[in-house]
């Protein structure tokens, strides 16, 4: 980060919903707040209120205790403390410039100021600003909820010092883990701009072609690479109000936009608004829950809710059958049925509407792309998707549609380059307009990917599921990306075998060590289900106990190998990726990862490791001067017999999933930098680690265990069936026939029984249909 701009305190000003929250991942980052409100009471109130929020705003619920709420008429000489203060007040143009005046004698020289505004212009904000003031303001616009949300669009004048910029963008990035984009000062800059203009379009679409609101759902969701929510869903959540409000700012303040009745209000919409049917915060918006588990959807004629009625395309099916999501949008926009007509015309009119916005409120495509992936969770910007649908082929037929096609991607075709990404000279390029010409993607040096490396001839082996890469500096990485769920990343034959040649490579090669992580949005979400239940049909135990061995002996290789291995996990975490990870040295974890023991809700324990590691955790987490102590046992059933699964990397550290050394990386995109300096670290007078003896409580600890387990099944907190798992994970936390406090065992016998337990289990009808039930809708099976 640039020397000259420290941030050790921030001031907040402002703790409604937008402001508390920011607050609050800036704790997050442990940086202490001073939050200021009206009055001490609101200021309290609206603090209080963050720690209530789901899904959480903290890593960890004692993080609030870092925010000091406060109030403008006792306080204001504090704010002479704090490096950053941060305005998120409501969008008053009146209130905000007043409050610029009120702090301004109280900054220190060096403090930055910021607003988070949405809808008003840096012009308007700083007219008639104190001049030394201006130098050092501008806009951080921040999406909501902030932990979540990447996107962090910075705005600046001429007025403000430039010096300011590049540090300010670094402590985003570094610190708090953004995604900084840079937008021009007009109304709802780029990702509000580009993202609501998507859904009117969409919405304007869905009146012509007649389709329902679950239809449209169905197809502008994760089919091409957008949030589950999709459209309306999206809008229910945000609030119906919310998007008329930016949709109208647009409409009143972007008077030459060629596209500016597309954000009129629809009549429709401006009645649910009139009736206060505003989405999920006033319980009906374009869905409405009946009863539990009944959604009715609006019928945007008669503005009546009706059941959901899901119609089946050709073109999704065409779709489907592409597991690559490019390859997925290329179909459905050449299919020539509704579903495709529909598609073809809301993803032509944004790209048009895109790239006519290029210099108005971006200088190149990049910060636009980047703005839609990170604030409105598409997976391709405009330009990456237009690239996936082939620009030569859709522009020609645009012209056959009569659209106006922009003049600088007539220019960029007419001079024989056809796509708006490529690679040139082992960098990733984008077509600039200015200079006319590809120019390299501008990257922070701490964000490493995989697939940089696989372009440039470092790939040493590439498998179905994972590849084994040469990350420079004598550090090797496996990079896991299933390809029939690159999503989830379940463990498969191909990400063992990935693993073992590692292994096996770093050691013949003299290498100083080994990364495990992988690029896309979830590390691994445990063990391939498919492949369990086709032994369970099979019956054919023998191959699921080969299968389990493989994996516990390649986790083991890797826990005792002459060198070190990190790990550097993120998003989902479950199960088998637990296992994983936890045979590593270390973990280098993304602050959002979600790590957690889940393999009770199919019926089955941990089989690989997961028992062993959680045992060997505690241990060292929770000091016991009784052998085979008990509390350590029990804390571990616990963990793994509700399947707790942490909701932060920090939380994970608390429950024993990481341990106390392990690293935590606020931004997901600097893990495997860090990771890999981490290797570098240890690699110099590395030790193998020692194998583990355990002494285990036994018998007397299994009593007290299926005690527990019979009080909730007595008062209907648990199953039969969960008891009989309880019962079985009870028996080899506790050390099976061996267990007992002043008889140790070692980590093979420890395997050994848990291999056993997780293949009897397997065996069991209920299991069985637990996994049939979770494959097929999703969720766990009671039963």
């Amino acid at each position: 980060m640039n020397s000259h701009l420290k941030i050790n305190k921030v001031a907040v000003l402002g703790t409604g919903v937008m402001g508390a929250q920011i607050a609050a991942h800036l704790t997050n980052a442990k940086i202490p707040v001073l939050a200021f409100d009206i009055s001490q009471e609101i200021a309290e109130n609206g603090v209080k209120a963050s720690t209530k929020l789901k899904p959480s705003a903290f890593y960890n619920p004692k993080s609030v205790e870092m925010i000091t709420p406060l109030n403008y008429d006792d306080h204001l000489e504090q704010i002479s403390d704090c490096d950053w203060v941060i305005e998120v007040i409501a969008e008053r143009l009146d209130w905000k410039q007043d409050l610029y005046k009120r702090i301004q004698p109280y900054l220190k020289d060096e403090a930055v100021v910021t607003s988070n505004t949405s809808g008003i212009s840096l012009a308007e904000l700083t007219d008639g600003m104190d001049e030394n003031m201006a130098t050092k303001f501008f806009i951080t616009h921040f999406f909501n909820p902030p932990r979540y949300m990447k996107l962090v669009e910075i705005i600046s004048s001429e007025k403000t010092n430039v010096d300011l910029i590049p540090s300010m963008a670094s402590f985003l990035e570094e610190v708090l883990g953004k995604g900084v984009v840079y937008a021009k000062d007009t109304p709802n800059f780029i990702a509000n701009r580009i993202g609501v203009y998507g859904m009117m379009v969409t919405l304007e679409e869905a009146r012509k072609k007649k389709l329902s609101i679950e239809d449209i759902d169905a197809l502008t969701g994760t089919l091409i690479g957008r949030p589950k929510s999709a459209t309306f869903r999206t809008a229910d959540v945000v609030g119906l109000d919310t998007l008329c409000f930016v949709a109208n700012t647009a409409y009143e303040k972007c008077e030459d936009d060629s596209e500016r009745d597309t954000f009129k209000i629809p009549d429709y919409l401006q009645k649910m608004v009139d009736n206060e049917w505003l989405g999920q915060k006033s319980k009906q918006g374009f869905y409405k829950k009946i009863d539990k588990g009944v959604i009715h959807s609006i019928d945007l004629d008669t503005l009546e809710y009706t059941p959901q009625n899901k119609n089946r395309y050709p073109g999704v099916r065409l779709a489907k059958e592409h597991i690559k999501l490019e390859d997925k949008l290329k179909a459905l926009v050449n299919s020539d049925d509704t579903a495709g007509q529909f598609i073809w015309e809301v993803t032509a009119r944004a790209l048009l509407y895109s790239a006519n916005r290029l210099g108005e409120i971006a200088d190149d495509i990049v910060n636009i792309d980047r703005a839609m992936w990170w604030g409105f969770g598409w997976e391709l910007g405009p330009f990456e998707a237009w690239d996936a649908i082939g620009v030569v082929e859709s522009v020609a037929r645009m012209k056959k549609e009569n659209k106006a096609i922009p003049q600088w991607v007539t220019d960029m075709l007419a001079k024989g380059h056809t796509s708006f990404y490529t690679r040139m000279e082992g960098f990733n390029c984008y077509w600039d307009v200015n200079k006319q010409d590809y120019l390299p993607i501008p990257t922070s040096v701490k964000e490493l990917r995989f697939s940089n490396f696989k372009y440039n001839g470092s790939l040493i082996e590439d498998h179905w599921s994972a590849s084994l890469i040469d990350l420079g500096d004598g550090v090797a990485g496996v990079d896991f990306h299933s390809v029939l769920q690159a999503q989830l990343n379940p463990i498969d034959g191909s990400i063992l075998q990935t693993l073992f040649k590692a292994q096996k490579w770093v050691e013949e090669n003299d290498y100083k060590g080994l990364v495990i992580s992988g690029d896309g949005t979830n590390f691994c979400a445990g063990a391939n289900l498919n492949m369990i239940l086709n032994s369970a049909y099979r019956k054919d135990w023998d191959e699921l106990d080969r299968t389990v061995s493989t994996m516990q002996n390649i986790l083991q290789g890797l826990r005792f190998a002459p060198f070190p291995v990190v790990a550097a996990p993120f998003g989902l975490v479950l199960g088998g990726g637990f296992e994983v990870i936890s045979a590593c040295d270390r973990i280098v974890a993304a602050g959002e990862s979600y790590i957690g023991l889940v393999e009770v809700g199919v019926g089955l324990i941990p089989g690989a490791g997961g028992n062993l590691r959680m045992i060997s955790n505690l241990n060292k987490k929770i000091k016991s001067a009784m052998p085979g102590a008990f509390p350590i046992i029990q804390k571990a059933f616990e963990t793994i017999g509700f399947a707790k699964v942490a909701t932060s990397a920090k939380e994970a550290q608390a429950i024993g999933y990481l341990q106390k050394e392990d690293q935590i990386v606020v931004n997901r995109d600097h893990v495997l930098a860090v990771a890999k300096d981490t290797v570098l670290g240890m690699s110099e007078g590395y030790a193998v680690p020692e194998m583990e003896s355990f002494k285990l409580p036994g018998k007397s600890g299994r009593l007290v265990l299926e005690g527990t387990l019979k009080g909730f099944v007595k008062s209907g907190k648990i199953s039969e069936h969960d008891a009989h798992i309880g019962r079985i994970l009870g028996n080899v936390l506790t050390g099976g026939e061996k267990g007992g406090p002043f008889t140790a065992v070692d980590e093979q016998y420890l395997l050994d029984i848990e291999r056993e337990a997780f293949i009897s289990l397997a065996g069991e009808q209920k299991t069985i249909d637990r996994i049939e039930y979770i494959l097929k809708k999703g969720k766990p099976l009671r039963n």
